[in-house]
């Protein structure tokens, strides 16, 4: 593709920057997010775009996962703009994540008012889209949701939450043995 920006190239910085983040190598995984980011800049400008989006996202991760939590936060909301600017006020499984990870930035902040907000609003989210239906996304938030009042100390709320994450895991895996339930 030689000079030119192409959202292959965008693609493989991001994966290159997700396999970083994995081993924990935050430099090597923030240059190659940025990468990631400057050519999706490029090529969708000022549109709100999925892709810019996810890269925001994914910097903010590794912002979170270095315990810089101002610019996680800065990062996710970046990317929370750019998905309500493209969903609008429909349920979509981006803005759910979003708020998912904006809370876990609160969370993380031991600002649990705030966590608490945003992982219900993911939940209210997750809601909308899969219904009654047991879904790995509404176990994740209710166990999210658990986390933060048992970091509060309100361990009944907690224990209510994770016996619902607990619920829908055991009705999407059975009794085949699972992490999500371990």
């Amino acid at each position: 593709h030689g000079d030119s920006p192409h959202p292959d190239i965008a693609a493989s910085y991001n994966n290159i920057g997700n396999v970083y983040l994995s081993q924990e190598n935050y430099s090597s995984a923030l240059e190659y997010h940025q990468k990631s980011l400057s050519i999706q800049l490029q090529i969708h400008g000022d549109s709100p775009h999925p892709d810019i989006a996810g890269s925001y996202n994914n910097i903010g991760n590794v912002y979170r996962s270095q315990g810089n939590y101002g610019s996680a936060l800065e990062y996710h909301q970046k990317s929370l703009s750019i998905q309500l600017q493209i969903h609008g006020d429909s349920p979509h499984p981006d803005i759910a994540a979003s708020y998912n990870n904006i809370g876990n930035v609160y969370l993380s902040q031991e600002n649990y008012s705030s966590a608490l907000e945003y992982h219900q609003k993911s939940l209210s989210i997750q809601l909308q889209i899969h219904g009654d239906s047991p879904h790995p996304d509404i176990a994740g938030s209710y166990n999210n949701i658990g986390n933060v009042y048992r970091s509060q100390g309100n361990y009944g709320s907690a224990l209510e939450y994770h016996q619902k994450s607990l619920s829908i895991q055991l009705q999407i895996h059975g009794d085949s043995p699972h992490p999500d339930i371990a």
